[in-house]
């Protein structure tokens, strides 16, 4: 599939907005605002209380402008003023031609997955995403069967791709996690070509520039890693069943155990934390938790089996987001939310709301959800 560039993107982000927003446009030159500090202008967005449509429109104004606008400062100033929301995103391979790129949907209020604009440049398979406050970065991939060092950026406040600075390897199926405003990423490039050096790497999301991070190249790549955020700590699990805890600010690394065996047969993806538990989807329907330092996993009580779970994620209400597919009449993608909570040593499930909320064609029979996760964006 041929890779696209800016321009081709930027020309995608104009026709795609109506008539109203491009009326909108501001000259930087015309407009004394704007030659303000951008602290500044920032703060002058932030209490003017613009909408979210206007503001999406002074966005495809410059890249100036969209810098500021989509800037993390506005995003937290909002957030202190009651102006953001927290929307589920959902990346879904829905084409019969394996080399078509993903698309891309959110989750409505109404239980409805709609779908917003996607990246014809995306990889069609093996990237890797992290989800930040205002996007989500999708790094590395396959595209014609070749690693890519991509790294593109859904702007979730505007829904406009934008390119970001290219990895230092191609990479595919790389862990990739965010750990206090920088994303860490690791191994998914090609053996021969990997070294201490470059078997990882980590992006400064303020400075938008890669640096090296030292990690050991591993015998086994990772195939599970997920963040404790309260002790800004990475656990990961290797192809070899071996558990290591990472520590990127201070470039610490050890390995504590081999996965412990337990009774409940069967696979683990989709691992995610809740605090400092982790969670997973099991085989045949079940959803499983265990504490880090045991991986002696257990199951979720209380909740019925969906035999068919082909995702699993966390919500910003610390609650699982499940999805399944329906085949009774027509095929629909089915999801619920399940709050937990914990008495004696063990973890109940509670349904909170279940319903379909996507229908799949006859040619959609073989799809896949690549990503979900919920993200931070402006409201009003």
């Amino acid at each position: 599939m041929p890779l696209c560039n800016h321009q081709s993107i930027e020309r995608m982000e104009e026709e795609r907005w109506p008539p109203r927003a491009k009326k909108m446009k501001v000259s930087p030159s015309s407009s004394g605002l704007w030659s303000l500090p951008d602290e500044v202008v920032v703060n002058c967005l932030a209490q003017a209380q613009i909408s979210r449509f206007d503001l999406a429109a002074l966005a495809i104004a410059s890249k100036s402008h969209r810098s500021l606008v989509s800037s993390p400062e506005l995003l937290e100033l909002r957030r202190r003023m009651g102006c953001t929301e927290t929307c589920l995103y959902v990346c879904m391979r829905i084409s019969p031609d394996p080399s078509s790129p993903p698309g891309w949907f959110i989750l409505s209020p109404h239980h409805r997955l709609n779908p917003i604009p996607s990246n014809p440049c995306q990889a069609p398979e093996s990237s890797s995403y992290v989800a930040v406050d205002g996007g989500i970065y999708v790094l590395g991939g396959l595209i014609d069967g070749h690693r890519t060092q991509d790294v593109w950026f859904l702007d979730c406040f505007s829904h406009t791709w934008n390119r970001a600075p290219s990895m230092k390897m191609p990479r595919a199926s790389a862990s990739a996690n965010l750990v206090d405003g920088r994303i860490y990423v690791s191994g998914g490039c090609v053996e021969e070509k990997a070294n201490p050096i470059n078997w990882s790497e980590v992006f400064d999301l303020k400075t938008q520039t890669w640096g090296h991070w030292y990690l050991p190249k591993l015998r086994f790549s990772f195939c599970q890693s997920v963040v404790i955020e309260e002790e800004k700590k990475v656990y990961a699990v290797d192809e070899g069943r071996r558990s290591f805890y990472l520590l990127p600010s201070e470039c610490l690394f050890w390995r504590f155990s081999k996965t412990s065996d337990d009774f409940i047969p069967g696979t683990r993806n989709d691992w995610c934390a809740i605090g400092k538990l982790l969670f997973c989807r099991g085989t045949c329907g079940r959803i499983l938790w265990c504490e880090p330092s045991e991986l002696l996993w257990k199951p979720v009580m209380g909740l019925e089996e969906h035999y068919d779970i082909c995702r699993l994620s966390t919500n910003s209400a610390g609650n699982i987001v499940i999805f399944w597919n329906s085949h009774l009449r027509q095929t629909w993608l089915w999801s619920a939310e399940i709050s937990l909570r914990r008495e004696q040593g063990e973890i109940w499930g509670k349904m909170e709301w279940s319903d379909a909320v996507f229908k799949l064609d006859s040619l959609s029979h073989s799809s896949k959800i690549l990503f979900s996760a919920s993200v931070l964006v402006s409201a009003k």
